[in-house]
């Protein structure tokens, strides 16, 4: 969170076919009603936990990337037969965080799924790409971190700063283009810098950028070893950017059209396997040290899964609640230049979210 503290959400515009009930359902607590049209149940934990009737037992290939942290979802499922339970047979495939690897699995039929960045998959998708968008995973995988000797104690302070990123396209730096604009930096005003995130911290300290973006485990090492020099000034777990899901369920348009069920179930399972991360944060960590052994303190990873918004609401929306978050980022994208003028946000956010658990 900013030292600024919280600021106002901005409105955002209602998509034009939601209906009074999803509007009291998103009132009253998100999800859940979307959800309990489906099972009858409030909540949606009940009718998450009952599997999809999937008429046999299919073979799906799902995208991930062991290594990072915040895919934990998908190593629990596996663990734990979430996938099984919902007459599911999946198998995953690491072709790694490249966008144009995990783009081109997806159109050749080399996957029908992955979990990634919800900002990786909105220029593709307004070019027509093949996939829908049907779920949030999880929030928080994503931090700002500024350094206190460059005078930076709020977001505004980075105006006329150096920002160091990993990679000048990446959807991490799309994430803080949106956030600075609407905290009144303008991203012009930044200048980007690109290092090997081993270097981030030695770059500052040459006086050669006064903040940077990272993910876990090094965001969280990096900041642990400063001893207070450097600090988390925003995240996508925490303030604004916390209300919203960050990774998403994208689902090849081949699936959805051939085995519609199927879509519906893996939907269903990696919302389940969302849930259980946010709620079981032991079975987490052990999916994380099967998966992706690394030199690192279970509490430590516990900690960096903890800082990842997982529950229904910000981290695994689904439904009405779900485009509202893909929305805000549609929106972001279209005031900051990236999406096309013609583009209208709201009609392309409903081109490309899907409501498989109740449609």
């Amino acid at each position: 969170m900013t030292a600024s503290g919280p600021r106002q959400l901005p409105d955002l515009p209602t998509l034009p076919y939601a209906s009074a009930l999803h509007r009291r359902g998103l009132l009253s607590g998100g999800v859940g009603v979307a959800l309990g049209l489906l099972a009858g149940h409030a909540n949606g934990a009940e009718s998450l936990a009952a599997p999809a009737l999937v008429p046999s037992r299919p073979k799906l290939t799902i995208i991930w990337t062991p290594s990072s942290l915040c895919n934990v979802v998908i190593g629990l499922a596996q663990r734990q037969g979430i996938f099984e339970k919902h007459g599911l047979d999946v198998e995953t495939l690491n072709v790694g965080s490249d966008t144009s690897a995990i783009l081109e699995a997806l159109a050749l039929g080399k996957a029908d799924a992955t979990s990634n960045f919800l900002l990786r998959f909105l220029k593709p998708l307004e070019a027509g790409f093949d996939v829908k968008l049907t779920a949030g995973v999880h929030g928080g995988c994503s931090i700002l971190i500024a350094s206190r000797a460059a005078g930076i104690e709020t977001l505004q302070d980075l105006r006329g700063k150096r920002i160091g990123m990993s990679d000048l396209s990446s959807p991490m730096k799309l994430l803080y283009e949106i956030h600075l604009k609407r905290n009144g930096v303008p991203p012009e005003s930044i200048e980007w810098r690109q290092f090997p995130p081993d270097v981030f911290s030695i770059a500052v300290e040459k006086g050669e950028i006064e903040a940077f973006a990272d993910n876990h485990p090094n965001a969280y090492y990096v900041i642990k070893r400063s001893k207070g020099k450097l600090f988390e000034i925003a995240s996508n777990g925490t303030g604004e950017l916390g209300q919203y899901t960050c990774c998403v369920l994208a689902i090849s348009g081949r699936l959805i059209r051939d085995n519609r069920p199927a879509a519906a179930a893996l939907t269903r399972a990696m919302v389940e396997a969302s849930k259980s991360v946010d709620r079981n944060n032991t079975l987490a960590i052990e999916a994380a040290q099967f998966y992706s052994p690394r030199q690192v303190k279970p509490e430590e990873l516990g900690e960096m899964i903890a800082s990842y918004p997982y529950d229904e609401h910000r981290g695994c929306p689904t439904g009405e609640e779900f485009r509202r978050h893909v929305l805000y980022f549609a929106q972001g994208l279209k005031d900051t230049g990236i999406l096309k003028p013609g583009t209208d946000p709201v009609r392309f956010t409903n081109r490309i979210t899907l409501d498989v658990l109740t449609s």
